[in-house]
C-alpha cells in the first residue's frame, strides 16, 4: 500500500515547481542622514570596492518590527538586545549584561558607545522607546514579552513582566525585539535606522540598496555595499545566480537548489531549520472534532515521502512539533499506517453508502475544504495536492482552495475552514515556549483551529514559569506527547534552511532560526 501511495503522489505532484516566494511591492526612495551624495556614491561598485548582489524571494514591503518584519535584522540593519548564536544558544548582543532581580524583574545593561547609523546614541531610553512602541502595535509582542513596564536609567533597562516569563530574554531576540531609532519608523516612506553593519541607502521598485556602516560598533564591515534584488520566481533566481547577476540567494525552490548541488562555482549550505508545514484541524467541524478522524488523517499521510520524495530531501520528516535535531524535539509521532486509518474510520461508523469512493455518516460525506496559500506549484500548494491524494485513499474527499497570504490569514481568523496548511518557524528564538504560547495554548493568538486540552494548558503554564533548562526540555516533550495523543494538529516536516552563493562569497549566516543572513563578516573575494 505504501508503494502504491508513493507512486500516486509522485505522479500527481512531482511535476510541480516547489517553494516559490510570495509578496507584494513597495515603492519609495529615500536616503539616510548620511546624505544623498554619500549613499549614491557608495551604492556604485567602484573599482576596489566590495559589492554583493543578493536575491530576495519577495518584495520587502515593510521594515517595521512592529509590523512583524523580519527584514531589518536579516539584512544587517537592525539588532537586538540578545541574539541566538550558531549553537542555538542565547547571548548578549546590544546588551552588555543582565540580572534577574526576582521572578518578574530583569535588569539589562546596554553596551556603552553604540550609536545608531545616523549618529544618535543608543541609550536605555532609546531602547525603551522602541520596545514600548512595538508592544503598543503588535499583539505577538504583547504575548511573547508580557511586559508590564520598562524603566530606563542611563544604559540600564528594568523590565517588569505581568507574570513569570522564563523565556523573556530569548523572546527579546525575536524580530519584535529589534531595536531601531523610533523617529525613523513613522511615515509612509519610512526607512528605519538601526545599529547594524549596514545602512539602507534607498528603496526603489524592485530593489534595495545598502551601504556599509563605517562607524559600526563591532568593527568595519567587509562589504562596502549590497544590492538586494526582488526576484520572486525561483527559476529567475537560479538563472541570475548561474549567470553571475546575483551572488547569493536563500530558500531557493527545491527544483532550483538541486541544480547547484554539484556545481563547481556555487556553494549550497544547509541546516535543518524549525520552519514547519502545519495542518490545522478546525474543531468546529463535527467530523474533525472526532478524534478517530484526526488520527486517521494523521495516519494516512506519509511524512517521509513528503520530505524525501516530494521535496527531494530538502525537508526533515516531522514526528511531533519540533525537529528531532532539537534537544526537545525527540518525541514519537503518529505512525504512517493506511490500513490503520481505514480501520479507525470503519470502527467509528464511516461507510461509503453510495459507492462514490467517499465515506459518509448520518447522511453527510466525509469531505473537507483545505485552505493554503501561494501559487500553483509552490511548496504548500504541492503538499496540499499530495494530502488530497493521500486522503482519497482512505475515503476522505478534499477540496483545495489556494489564496494569497493575506486572504488566507483572514480565512483562518474567521474560522470554519475545516483544514488549513500553513508554514511557520516553530522556534525562532530556539526555545519551545514561543510556539506553545502563541499557537498551542487554549485561546492563543494563532490557535486558529481552536485546539484545547486542559493538560496541555497546565504544562504550558509550568513551562512559562520554569527557569531550569533541563526541566524546560522535559516539559516541552511532555506537551508534545499530549498533543500527539490528541492529534491536535499535524506537522508534516521541517524545511531545511538553504543558501546558494557564489564561491567568492563568505561570512553569511545559515542559522536555523532564519533570522540572520548578512553580517559584518559577509565578504566577497575579488575576481
Amino acid at each position: 500500500m505504501k508503494k502504491r501511495i508513493l507512486t500516486m503522489l509522485l505522479a500527481s505532484v512531482l511535476s510541480a515547481s516547489l517553494l516559490a516566494g510570495c509578496g507584494g511591492s513597495k515603492e519609495s526612495a529615500a536616503n539616510t542622514e548620511k546624505g544623498t551624495e554619500e549613499a549614491s556614491e557608495s551604492t556604485q561598485a567602484d573599482a576596489g570596492e566590495k559589492h554583493l548582489n543578493m536575491a530576495y524571494h519577495s518584495e520587502i514591503k515593510n521594515l517595521d518590527p512592529a509590523a512583524s518584519s523580519w527584514e531589518t535584522k536579516r539584512i544587517g540593519v537592525g539588532e537586538n538586545l540578545f541574539r541566538i548564536n550558531d549553537d542555538l544558544q542565547l547571548e548578549p548582543w546590544l546588551a552588555d549584561s543582565y540580572e534577574q532581580v526576582d521572578d518578574l524583574t530583569w535588569k539589562i545593561t546596554l553596551k556603552d558607545g553604540i550609536k545608531f547609523s545616523n549618529g544618535k546614541e543608543l541609550t536605555g531610553e532609546a531602547a525603551k522607546a522602541c520596545l514600548d512602541r512595538t508592544c503598543e502595535k503588535n499583539q505577538r509582542a504583547v504575548t511573547m514579552l508580557n511586559i508590564a513596564s520598562i524603566e530606563a536609567e542611563g544604559q540600564t533597562l528594568t523590565i517588569t513582566t505581568n507574570d513569570v516569563n522564563a523565556a523573556l530574554l530569548n523572546n527579546l531576540a525575536d524580530l519584535v525585539g529589534t531595536i531601531l531609532d523610533v523617529d525613523t519608523l513613522e511615515g509612509e516612506n519610512a526607512i528605519p535606522v538601526g545599529t547594524g553593519p549596514f545602512v539602507i541607502a534607498s528603496m526603489e521598485e524592485g530593489k534595495m540598496e545598502l551601504v556599509a556602516n563605517k562607524d559600526y560598533w563591532d568593527g568595519v564591515p567587509k562589504l562596502d555595499s549590497v544590492t538586494i534584488k526582488y526576484i520572486l520566481d525561483g527559476n529567475a533566481q537560479a538563472m541570475a545566480l548561474d549567470s553571475g547577476e546575483i551572488d547569493l540567494a536563500f530558500q531557493l525552490p527545491t527544483e532550483n537548489i538541486t541544480q547547484f548541488m554539484d556545481s563547481d562555482k556555487i556553494t549550497v549550505t544547509s541546516n535543518t531549520g524549525s520552519r514547519s508545514q502545519i495542518l490545522y484541524f478546525d474543531y468546529t467541524n463535527e467530523f474533525l472534532a472526532d478524534h478517530s478522524v484526526r488520527e486517521a488523517i494523521s495516519s494516512a499521510i506519509d511524512r517521509e515521502a513528503f520530505a524525501n520524495v516530494i521535496n527531494k530531501g530538502n525537508s526533515e520528516a516531522a514526528t511531533a512539533i519540533f525537529p528531532v535535531s532539537f534537544s526537545y524535539g525527540k518525541v514519537p509521532g503518529v505512525s504512517y499506517d493506511v490500513e490503520h486509518a481505514k480501520k479507525l474510520l470503519a470502527d467509528a461508523g464511516y461507510k461509503d453508502n453510495d459507492g462514490d469512493g467517499v465515506l459518509d455518516k448520518n447522511g453527510k460525506a466525509l469531505s473537507f475544504n483545505l485552505y493554503t496559500y501561494g501559487e500553483h506549484g509552490t511548496l504548500l500548494a504541492t503538499f496540499a495536492e499530495a494530502i488530497q491524494a493521500s486522503l482519497k485513499e482512505i475515503g476522505i474527499a478534499i477540496n483545495i482552495e489556494t489564496n494569497d497570504y493575506d486572504a488566507h490569514t483572514n480565512i483562518l481568523k474567521a474560522g470554519g475552514f475545516d483544514l488549513a496548511l500553513n508554514s511557520y518557524i516553530m522556534a525562532p528564538v530556539a526555545d519551545p515556549q514561543y510556539f506553545c504560547d502563541i499557537m498551542l495554548r487554549t485561546g492563543a493568538d494563532y490557535n486558529y483551529g481552536k485546539y484545547s486540552d486542559e493538560k496541555v494548558d497546565e504544562l504550558i503554564a509550568q513551562l512559562d514559569k520554569e527557569f531550569d533548562a533541563v526541566k524546560r526540555e522535559e516539559l516541552a516533550k511532555e506537551i508534545q506527547a499530549v498533543e500527539v495523543e490528541d492529534c491536535g494538529f499535524f506537522t508534516l516536516g521541517h524545511l531545511k534552511y538553504q543558501i546558494a552563493a557564489n564561491n567568492k562569497v563568505s561570512g553569511y549566516s545559515t542559522q536555523a532560526t532564519e533570522a540572520y543572513i548578512l553580517t559584518k563578516d559577509t565578504d566577497i573575494a575579488a575576481e
